[in-house]
C-alpha cells in the first residue's frame, strides 16, 4: 500500500469524507484535501446516488456551507487530476484540469 485509504468506511459503511461532509464543523478544508485524493461519498457501505449527493449539497448549503457544496457538486469534484483518455463517451474532458 501507498498511504492511507481516502475511502476507508467505518463500521457503519460511512466514509470519512461523508462523515466529515455531515459535521456541524467547518469542514472546507478537510473537504477539499479528501476531494483532492480522491476521495467519495459511501452510505451504508455503497457509493453514493445522484439523490445521496442532492441531499448532502443542499444540506451544506442550507448551512451556508457552500465552498463544500460546490466541490461536492463540481464535474470533477475538486481533484487533482488530469484526464488524459477519458471513456468512450466523454470526450469533452479531454485535457481537463481539476
Amino acid at each position: 500500500l501507498n498511504g492511507a485509504d481516502v475511502n476507508i468506511t467505518d463500521s457503519d459503511g460511512s466514509s470519512v469524507l461523508t462523515l466529515i461532509c455531515g459535521s456541524t464543523e467547518d469542514k472546507s478544508t478537510a473537504v477539499k484535501i479528501l476531494l483532492s485524493w480522491g476521495a467519495e461519498l459511501f452510505f451504508e457501505g455503497r457509493r453514493a446516488s445522484s439523490q445521496d449527493m442532492k441531499e448532502i449539497v443542499d444540506e451544506n448549503m442550507m448551512e451556508g456551507n457552500t465552498a463544500v457544496a460546490n466541490l461536492l457538486s463540481s464535474e470533477l469534484g475538486g481533484r487533482r487530476c488530469k484526464i488524459v483518455i477519458p471513456p468512450d463517451t466523454r470526450d469533452d474532458l479531454v485535457g481537463k484540469t481539476c
